[in-house]
């Protein structure tokens, strides 16, 4: 079985082509205006499981984000656009060929921002995934 982030990264691969394949854990090799973009960055953590009376289930609360960074404006807006899509056609099914069921997926509002030093356009969105990890 896969697990959240392999799942994640697999979907991500699949639905946005103009990314070629160029998706990322926590950092991206070193690109520059015209060589190597666009590109996506994603961040997640082992998450944090629901816990009763009787201790902890197997339901969990995974946070993430996805930087997606391009060349263009345009480029970032549309490929901003696949990846907010991707997110919620999440809910409610089976994520990669054989990653977690997402019960709910909420995202917040995509930051946009221009990083002056490799003079490229990122836009942030973060998001929570809720699942239950098998046994």
């Amino acid at each position: 079985m896969q697990d959240f982030e392999q799942a994640l990264h697999e979907e991500i691969v699949n639905a946005i082509p103009a990314l070629d394949g160029r998706v990322y854990p926590l950092f991206a090799p070193e690109a520059t205006k015209h060589n190597g973009v666009p590109y996506l960055i994603y961040a997640s953590s082992e998450g944090l499981r629901d816990k009763t009376l009787d201790g902890y289930l197997l339901s969990k609360e995974v946070r993430a984000e996805l930087n997606v960074v391009a060349e263009r404006y345009s480029d970032m807006k549309a490929i901003t656009k696949q990846v907010i899509a991707l997110l919620i056609g999440l809910e409610g099914r089976q994520m990669g060929a054989d990653g977690p069921y997402i019960e709910e997926l909420n995202y917040e509002m995509p930051v946009e921002l221009y990083e002056n030093q490799p003079k490229l356009y990122r836009c942030l969105v973060e998001f929570s995934a809720y699942f239950a990890e098998e046994d």
